[in-house]
């Protein structure tokens, strides 16, 4: 059978010959892989994926397999992960993070593990390479046992816009690094160590990764696996003569909160539709998601209590963590927010660097 046909799953071998078998009276996680394996199994060139926010509003594209293969060989050589490696995966199976660790794992022989996704890492044995999100760094690190947890992973790859490592992740033996990438890119096209003395707060490409700039200082991403195309992203870049970049901030209004894209327009309507007073949403630093909402609005004092019931309609991660009154929100000269301006606000408001409250 070729590369990428068979998989090790939580001790069985899965193939395109037992996959049906396999998949009888499975729910949950293991339900979302035997659907992921029937696409993945077919005859369709393409995988159909569905974009998260990180360049626009989420959308869906198709992407090559062959070019998923040559993502997963990538990954594998960079973090020298050889067949039979034991690997953690304990993320969603619907976005590109959780997919690109199948594949990894199929086209690299890995034994997968399979595990529910939990906002704790919940490694009961020792593993070669887990993908994390912030929360679940953060949460198992509150865990009595949690650098126990976490040192029984001898590579942790953090995504979501993650910063930095907390204090309290001093005697992490795991070697930590960050990531770089969106589902446009097949998952990461750049890493950075966060810990060790190799550490650096510069990313790396991948071999086969150039990066760019455009006119607005956005980086730019063209890979070999990609077909060469160029990349324009919304990160406002900087460049480092050697080909390190590192990430600026957000040309566009998408929030990156734990991993999860939010549209602040999406907020901004919500939010006008159940009060009708006109806000503009920010990002604003937080300890535990890196990022989240904050909410500059445009009302009388006595509008708040209204804009505090209505904040609490709206779904968890969207929901505004820092709200800021002002007489007369900042605009452009043809009346769209001014969201730059807006973020400047609520800086000398609150301070550019404490966090806002977390709650």
């Amino acid at each position: 059978m070729s590369a990428g046909g068979q998989l090790w799953v939580n001790g069985e071998l899965v193939g395109a010959d037992s996959l049906n078998d396999w998949r009888r009276g499975r729910s949950g996680i293991e339900a979302e892989l035997a659907d992921f394996l029937e696409r993945w199994f077919d005859d369709t060139p393409t995988m159909e994926l569905h974009t998260s926010g990180s360049t626009g509003k989420p959308k869906t594209i198709r992407a090559p397999k062959e070019a998923m293969r040559r993502s997963a060989e990538l990954t594998l050589a960079a973090f020298g992960l050889q067949r039979g490696a034991r690997v953690l995966l304990a993320l969603p199976l619907r976005y590109i993070a959780g997919q690109m660790m199948v594949v990894r794992a199929l086209v690299g022989g890995l034994h997968l593990l399979l595990r529910e996704p939990s906002s704790l890492l919940p490694a009961e044995e020792e593993v070669a390479f887990a993908p994390l999100v912030p929360m679940q760094l953060y949460r198992t690190l509150q865990e009595p046992d949690g650098l126990e947890r976490l040192n029984r992973v001898h590579t942790l790859l953090l995504g979501g816009g993650f910063a930095d490592l907390p204090e309290r992740a001093a005697g992490l033996r795991s070697r930590v690094f960050a990531s770089y990438g969106m589902t446009e890119t097949l998952s990461h096209i750049a890493l950075r160590r966060l810990n060790g003395p190799e550490a650096d707060a510069w990313y790396r490409p991948l071999p086969g990764v150039r990066v760019g700039r455009d006119a607005q200082g956005c980086l730019t991403v063209a890979a070999a696996h990609l077909g060469g195309s160029e990349l324009v992203t919304h990160d406002v870049a900087e460049l480092a003569p050697d080909g390190r970049f590192r990430i600026l901030g957000r040309r566009d209004a998408v929030i990156n909160s734990g991993g999860i894209k939010i549209q602040a327009e999406e907020v901004e309507q919500a939010i006008r539709a159940l009060t009708g007073l006109a806000c503009i949403a920010v990002p604003a630093p937080h300890p535990l998601l890196g990022q989240c909402v904050a909410l500059l609005w445009e009302g009388s004092p006595a509008d708040e209590a209204r804009l505090l019931a209505a904040t609490a309609q709206l779904p968890r991660y969207q929901r505004p963590r820092l709200l800021c009154r002002t007489d007369a929100l900042p605009r452009t000269t043809s009346g769209k927010p001014a969201r730059a301006e807006a973020a400047r606000l609520m800086q000398r408001e609150h301070g550019a660097t404490s966090p806002f409250g977390a709650r």
